[in-house]
């Protein structure tokens, strides 16, 4: 019996990791949209429960990157096609572990600005461990890393986006379709 091996173009990535992606895209899309909104509400419950609910979500996608790390790292992604040149090769990889480590760092940022916050975390609700007293300069400090991060996070989204327009708009570039479900 033959076995027919898909092209690297044509190989796609699996269910798993494919929900995993985008499920993260779907929570950082809330994420970005949710803290732009929330830093301007007055103080009351609806700041309180906008930060509540960024809070969880960003903890969610820390959780949700500890899983694609560990099904990446058992998991191995399709090889790249011949096509794909060397600084496209290494621009990718590079774009790639950026998302993982701002996809740990973001929410570890935000997670220690709150510690060190007068208001207590939860999780969708569960309360978190209080191991921290307020401390202001603290919380500013995790705050503008937070801050940035974002910035960065905005950065590397903006190269990987261009780099699947670049893939869908080439005549026969087939590489963008092995992270779509159908």
């Amino acid at each position: 019996m033959n076995t027919v091996v898909p092209a690297a173009a044509d190989a796609k990535y699996s269910r798993v990791a494919m929900l995993l992606h985008w499920s993260t895209v779907a929570l950082v899309l809330a994420l970005y949209a949710i803290g732009w909104y929330m830093v301007d509400l007055p103080k009351g419950p609806a700041r309180g429960e906008a930060f509540a609910l960024h809070k969880s979500l960003g903890m969610t996608v820390f959780l949700l990157t500890a899983l694609r790390l560990a099904w990446r790292l058992r998991v191995a992604p399709p090889t790249l096609p011949a096509t794909i040149v060397r600084w496209q090769r290494t621009l990718a990889t590079t774009v790639h572990r950026l998302f993982y480590v701002l996809l740990f760092l973001q929410p570890l940022m935000g997670y220690l600005s709150s510690a060190f916050s007068p208001y207590p975390s939860t999780y969708f609700g569960i309360p978190l461990p209080d191991w921290s007293e307020h401390r202001p300069q603290l919380n500013e400090f995790f705050t503008e890393l937070h801050v940035a991060g974002s910035v960065a996070l905005l950065l590397v989204i903006a190269l990987h986006v261009l780099g699947a327009l670049s893939h869908l708009l080439a005549p026969g570039d087939r590489l963008l379709r092995r992270m779509l479900p159908w």
